[in-house]
């Protein structure tokens, strides 16, 4: 542009020059001007041009010499906070790595330090470089207050990420009032057993900031928030062994108080599992269930759901991979009630108004019987005989499986449903429905013996590993019968709190302990010694059937609400 100005200018110049040469020639011609004068005039022309021409050359040395110079990068990155320190008790220096908006330093709510109280930000003062901020604040107690910083940007606009810092406090701890404990969960002397709940109360002037919870003086667990508590695994520890428990609690001005110590006693781990290791899902509705002697296997009935499905199946459950299959479908779709696994070698199970025997080893129905009537319960003797309750007719056949016949038909006073076989006293308990009687027939002379009122309908029959009682659920009674076999006498019917609508009911292979599901979706674990409950837990939907494994290391739990079964196992 430079150059460009100077050859326009020297342009205009030498033009006006030529002009006025041609004018004095004009007036000397005229006699306008004199010679002299227009000497005068011709050497003040080659003057002018030589300076023109002297300006044009330095212009363009200039012009060669000048570079032009290249912008500046914009600034995109964020400030960041160098360092924060409190400098006396109200005072808190933040200081920033670059300069940052004057507005945003200044403003108070940009600023949040909390610590066992939240401090109050009442001015801020702004370096004059904008890099260092002096908060004005309440007093600081000596103990260590958090502050966010948010909100803050540059003088590019670049926004600092919200902070988080920690700094010392410079004034003097006026809180020294340490926490308050007192255990709440377990009481002293109380016996553990697995996972059982450590709770305390505790309070504080101020807040309480953490809860320890110490088994035998190592952490065994901390809580933030009331109530405070932890579930201590006691598995481990020494079977009748003695375990002390205490706990901690710190307030926010690093106060720390301590409970008592309490002395409770580990008891003797039980043979029975307690933990939700799987769930199995159904798809429909999973009714009664049997495991086979060596436990590899568990059989259990699969309703239909009307009306979407129109088949009702005998389906088996691998106890090594907990994978389920379709042994037997039936169609048209009568329900599959009461089954009975015989060893490990055959399943039988009744539906409408037959039974068929599944053979295990061939995995395949074998044999089908119509039986003229609505077939229910169903159980095999030791011997070759095969126990079918016939409802409708208020008799229980008897189906020889040498002969695969139906030998001989016992009555007894009502509908029979569920059937249960002592293999000591050879007898056969029958469940009649509607009725609160429990009908005895001697499976020698296959003829009634005898019958034993209890409170409510029979739904479910265990006997204890020696065969000398007889656990029977109580479905609308919300109680359990305890029937001694020698003498058939009720010896004690219990109701344990919580039990609502009984059904499935299995026995440990010490005798020792029996589980009972619930309709409030528990199952319960009670002791054999007082029948008392030792504890619950939480299950599926509506549990229905519950079988132990030959070695009681796992639990299986048909669950009919919701489709599901659960195993239970360590």
């Amino acid at each position: 542009m430079g150059i460009l100005f100077l050859f326009t200018s020297l342009n205009v110049y030498c033009s006006r020059g030529s002009n006025c040469a041609n004018a004095l020639t004009e007036g000397r011609n005229s006699n306008i001007v004199t010679d002299g004068e227009l000497l005068v005039m011709k050497k003040i022309h080659n003057h002018f041009v030589l300076s023109i021409c002297i300006a044009f050359v330095v212009a363009v040395f200039l012009s060669s010499c000048t570079k032009k110079e290249k912008p500046s990068a914009p600034d995109t990155i964020a400030p960041s906070v160098c360092r924060i320190f409190s400098f006396d008790t109200t005072r808190v220096l933040i200081e920033f790595d670059e300069s940052i908006k004057i507005e945003d330093a200044r403003d108070t709510l940009n600023y949040t330090i909390m610590s066992y109280e939240t401090l109050a930000v009442h001015n801020v003062d702004v370096g004059p470089l904008r890099k260092r901020c002096v908060l004005m604040t309440a007093h600081q107690e000596s103990t260590l207050y958090d502050i966010t910083i948010e909100n803050i940007e540059d003088l590019s606009g670049n926004k600092l990420k919200d902070t988080l810092l920690t700094f010392l406090g410079m004034g003097m701890a006026v809180d020294s009032i340490v926490p308050m404990l007192t255990i709440y969960d377990p009481s002293p002397g109380d016996t553990m057993f697995g996972f059982e709940y450590f709770s305390v109360n505790a309070s504080d002037n101020y807040e309480v900031k953490t809860v320890k919870f110490y088994l035998n003086d190592s952490l065994a667990g901390e809580d933030y928030g009331f109530p405070y508590y932890t579930i201590l695994d006691v598995r481990n520890l020494p079977e009748g062994s003695t375990a002390s428990l205490w706990a901690s609690a710190e307030d926010f001005a690093a106060n720390i108080g301590y409970s008592e110590t309490l002395d409770v006693f580990i008891g003797y781990h039980p043979t029975f599992p307690y933990v939700v290791i799987d769930t199995i899902g159904s798809a429909v509705y999973p009714a009664r269930m049997d495991v086979t002697t060596d436990g590899s296997r568990v059989f259990y009935a699969k309703m239909p759901s009307y009306p979407y499905s129109t088949s009702s199946c005998l389906m088996v459950i691998y106890t090594d991979t907990h994978t389920d299959d379709v042994m037997v479908s039936l169609d048209p779709a009568f329900p599959i009630y009461y089954l009975d696994v015989y060893g490990n070698d055959f399943v039988y199970f009744t539906h409408g108004t037959s039974f068929s025997i599944f053979d295990i080893v061939l995995e395949q129905v074998t044999s089908t019987r119509d039986i003229g009537g609505a077939a229910q319960g169903i159980v095999r003797s030791s011997g070759e005989k095969l126990y079918i309750a016939r409802r409708s007719t208020n008799e229980v056949l008897v189906y020889s499986l040498q002969t695969n016949s139906i030998i001989d038909s016992i009555s007894v006073p009502g509908e029979p449903t569920s059937l249960a076989i002592d293999t000591v006293h050879n007898e056969l308990y029958v469940a009649l429905h509607d009725e609160s009687i429990v009908a005895i027939i001697d499976a020698q002379a296959d003829s009634l013996s005898d019958t034993v009122s209890i409170s409510g309908e029979a739904f479910e029959m265990q006997f204890s590993p020696d065969f000398s009682t007889v656990y029977i659920s109580e479905i609308f009674a919300n109680s359990i019968a305890i029937i001694e076999t020698a003498t058939h006498t009720v010896i004690n019917e219990i109701s344990p709190p919580g039990l609502t609508y009984p059904k499935g009911i299995a026995v440990t292979n010490d005798g020792e302990h029996l589980y009972v599901t619930g309709m409030t979706n528990r199952v319960f674990v009670l002791n054999t010694f007082d029948f008392s409950t030792e504890w619950t837990f939480n299950i599926g939907h509506t549990p229905y059937a519950i079988v132990l494994t030959p070695l009681n290391s796992k639990l299986y739990v048909t669950c009919s609400g919701s489709a599901e079964i659960y195993c239970i196992g360590y």
